[in-house]
C-alpha cells in the first residue's frame, strides 16, 4: 500500500489561565443524565444516572477481547477480538445493544504486529471503524465491509506507533497524538494534516472529544484540562491530592466523568474512582474531600464510590 507522507506546520497557540475556585464551586444547574459504561475486571457495568441502578452491560473475555466501543446513540457495540487458533486475522463484531445479537462481523487481516494491541472505535456516524496505532500499522480507517479507506503510517517520515492515540470527531476528522509532543488532525479526504497543539509537557495524554467535537479534554501531569478543539483556551478543570486519568464528556457536553484517585497496575491500565464535575470554567477538587460541585458516582443505596479500570464511556 502506498505510504503517504505529510508535512505538518506548527502554529502559535494562545493559552488561557485556569480559574481556581478553591473547591467552592456552585452546584451544577441541572443533574447529569444518561448511562455510564465502565470496565471493572471481567465485567462491563452500566449505571443509570437518573436512578443509580447498576447492571452488567456485558461480560468480556479478557483472553480474546482486544477492545470495545459503543456508538453515540448507544444502539451499537463494537467488539474487537482475536480469533482462537488464527494468528493472521482479527474479528470486528457489531452488536445490537438492545437484544445482544451480532448484526455484522468483519474478519480483518492484521497488517503487522501483535493483534492484542489493536484497539478499534466506531466513527460517530457508525459508517466506519477506526483502528488506533499499534507497534507497526499506524492509523487505519475501514468501511463496514473491511475495506481500507485511509491508512496513515507516518508523519514527516516518522512512524505512528504504540502510544500514539486516535479518535474521530463529529465531522469525521481524525484527531491523533503524535510522538509525545503534538495533537494533530486530518479531515476528509485525509490528504492534509494540521497541528492542533504542541504539548510541551513531560507527561500528558488521555485525549477525549465532546460529542459535537468542539471541546477536548486532556490529562496534563496529574490533572484534567479542557480546551477548544482548535487547541485554544486551555483551562484546568480538576484538582486533587492524587492523580486523575481520564475525562469523558457527557452527551450534552455540560459535565465531565473523571477517573480520580488513579492507581496504576502491572498488567492493566490501573483502577480509579468515578466522579462527575460540571464544565463551568471552574476548577473542581475530585477524589477525597471533593468540592461541593462534584458528584461522586455511587450505585443506588450504596455508600461505596464506583470504581473502574481500562475504559469508560458516557452514553
Amino acid at each position: 500500500m502506498k505510504n503517504c507522507q505529510y508535512l505538518v506546520c506548527l502554529v502559535v497557540f494562545v493559552f488561557a489561565c485556569s480559574k481556581d475556585n478553591d473547591g467552592a464551586a456552585d452546584k451544577p444547574s441541572h443533574t447529569p443524565t444518561g448511562n455510564i459504561l465502565y470496565d471493572n475486571g471481567e465485567k462491563i457495568y452500566s449505571l443509570d444516572l437518573s436512578t443509580g441502578a447498576r447492571k452488567i452491560y456485558f461480560e468480556q473475555n479478557n483472553y480474546s477481547l482486544n477492545s470495545w466501543d459503543v456508538s453515540w446513540d448507544a444502539l451499537t457495540r463494537l467488539e474487537t477480538s482475536s480469533i482462537a487458533g488464527d494468528f493472521k486475522n482479527i474479528r470486528f463484531s457489531l452488536i445490537n445493544t438492545g437484544n445482544g445479537n451480532i448484526s455484522k462481523e468483519i474478519i480483518y487481516p492484521r497488517l503487522a504486529g501483535e493483534d492484542r494491541l489493536i484497539a478499534a472505535k466506531l466513527t460517530p456516524d457508525k459508517s466506519h471503524i477506526l483502528l488506533e496505532p499499534d507497534l507497526n500499522h499506524g492509523i487505519v480507517l475501514l468501511d463496514l465491509e473491511g475495506k481500507i479507506v485511509k491508512h496513515l503510517r507516518t508523519v514527516n517520515d516518522k512512524n505512528l506507533t504504540l502510544g500514539d492515540r486516535a479518535l474521530m470527531l463529529a465531522d469525521n476528522s481524525i484527531l491523533f497524538t503524535f510522538g509525545g509532543k503534538h495533537i494533530l488532525k486530518t479531515s476528509p479526504p485525509y490528504d492534509e494534516i494540521v497541528a492542533i497543539k504542541e504539548m510541551n509537557y513531560s507527561d500528558w495524554g488521555n485525549v477525549h472529544a465532546s460529542r459535537d467535537g468542539l471541546k477536548l479534554s486532556v490529562r496534563i501531569d496529574k490533572h484534567i484540562y479542557i480546551m477548544n478543539s482548535d487547541g485554544t483556551e486551555l483551562t484546568q478543570a480538576t484538582d486533587s491530592q492524587t492523580q486523575e486519568r481520564e475525562g469523558i464528556f457527557s452527551p450534552d457536553g455540560n459535565f465531565l466523568l473523571v477517573a480520580s484517585d488513579y492507581q496504576p497496575a502491572t498488567f492493566r491500565p490501573g483502577t480509579w474512582s468515578l466522579n462527575i464535575v460540571p464544565l463551568d470554567g471552574s476548577k473542581h477538587i475530585v477524589g477525597k474531600n471533593p468540592s461541593a460541585s462534584v458528584i461522586v458516582v455511587k450505585e443506588q443505596n450504596s455508600e461505596n464510590v464506583e470504581r473502574g479500570d481500562d475504559y469508560m464511556l458516557w452514553r
